[in-house]
């Protein structure tokens, strides 16, 4: 199998060529990039505890959050965003300008850095004070991921 994904310039993250590749080979392509980031920085996963109050006295429910970086496995990560990414790509109603926001979105999200644990914890923190985290969403480009062009199949991740 050829590797689809080529680095222009000096040094950064190699670019995830779907554009032209069978529904499978660029899926392949796609969940490789992504899963190798994943499976090197692991995933913030926030848990809280408590929460109590709100009572007749005007205090407010307080709980306590912790955040750990789990490690994510490259073989399950690979095997569910395969799959997925198969089934979006082999809608009949996905244009061509779409594939190339899919390769920008993938392009983002393998050279994505690590969350260090300060980060994680100043997440676990602002989930603790019921105010938003900094933003964990996806990039803007990665929208037709969770919202698939009309006709294609939602991905299950």
């Amino acid at each position: 199998m050829g590797i689809g994904m080529v680095t222009c310039g000096g040094g950064g993250a190699p670019h995830v060529e779907i554009s032209g590749k069978s529904p499978a080979d660029g899926a392949a392509l796609a969940a490789s990039a992504v899963c190798m980031r994943d499976a090197r920085c692991g995933k913030v996963s926030i848990a809280c505890a408590g929460g109590g109050g709100g009572g007749s006295d005007g205090g407010t429910s307080t709980s306590t959050c912790t955040a750990t970086i789990e490690p994510v496995a490259y073989a399950d990560c690979y095997a569910e965003a395969s799959s997925d990414i198969e089934t979006l790509l082999s809608c009949a109603a996905l244009t061509a300008d779409q594939v190339n926001t899919l390769e920008v979105c993938f392009d983002t999200l393998a050279a994505q850095g690590c969350v260090t644990q300060a980060e994680a914890d100043a997440q676990a923190r602002a989930a603790a004070e019921g105010t938003s985290p900094p933003s964990d969403a996806p990039p803007a480009s990665c929208a037709l991921l969770s919202t698939p062009p009309p006709g294609c199949g939602a991905p299950t991740r």
